[in-house]
């Protein structure tokens, strides 16, 4: 039975990259099911929120079969309204599916607190405003944000699509002094590749949307697997 470990369900915008990321990397006998959100792919604050609109009528699909947990995967939109917004998200997801719920922003604050580290240098694909509001949302959770900065869109498609070449030399070009942990935010980007060669490069722990969902999910089910190639976090 592929879920005989765990069934995960997941709630996404349509230009996140969760199942390939999720699939390739869960262990064994873990499986997910997942819903998309409808979204502009812009991520403003003004599309974000109503992105998160969408929530309990996604959630809902999950409610007639058992889930471990049921993951709002996206970065950003679980951050956007502030300080205790992915706590509400969480509430909808739960009220609405009858499952635990969890989000990929209390994954990254469940991640820096595994870690016992709490100063980032913080790199995104987000405009301005959304960028504000997440360092926002990190400082009111005791993380202290030492920079961050909104990488745009690659130049040959969507944020969604950057290569990882392009996350890469952009990561390496940041200045990471005071800073104790680098954090790649957003699910749209494919990032669990980088995850080991930034931490070789950048000489600090590393976490991205996508490996700290991934990491959370499973520890949340009781799936306490330390998986290769995944950088620190999933040694722990």
């Amino acid at each position: 039975m592929y879920s005989r470990r765990a069934r995960i369900g997941l709630l996404a915008p349509l230009d996140d990259q969760v199942e390939y990321a999720f699939n390739k990397y869960a262990p064994e006998g873990v499986s997910f099911d997942s819903t998309r959100l409808p979204f502009s792919g812009n991520p403003t604050p003004e599309d974000l929120v109503k992105m998160t609109e969408q929530l309990e009528e996604a959630a809902r699909m999950y409610a007639r079969k058992p889930h471990d947990v049921i993951l709002f995967g996206c970065t950003s939109g679980s951050c956007i309204k502030g300080y205790g917004f992915d706590q509400e998200c969480i509430q909808r997801i739960e009220r609405a599916s009858g499952w635990p719920g969890l989000t990929t922003s209390t994954a990254v604050l469940e991640a820096f607190k595994a870690l016992g580290l709490n100063k980032t240098v913080v790199m995104t694909p987000y405009p301005d405003d959304t960028n504000a509001a997440e360092k926002k949302f990190l400082e009111d959770n005791g993380i202290e944000v030492t920079s961050i900065t909104g990488i745009g869109f690659n130049r040959v498609g969507e944020y969604a699509h950057a290569s990882k070449e392009f996350l890469y030399r952009n990561a390496k070009k940041l200045k990471t002094e005071g800073a104790e942990v680098f954090f790649l935010s957003c699910m749209g980007l494919a990032t669990m590749e980088l995850v080991d060669i930034l931490e070789e490069d950048l000489g600090m722990p590393v976490i991205t949307s996508h490996q700290a969902s991934l990491w959370s999910c499973l520890r949340h089910c009781r799936v306490n697997d330390k998986l290769p190639g995944l950088g620190k976090l999933f040694t722990l």
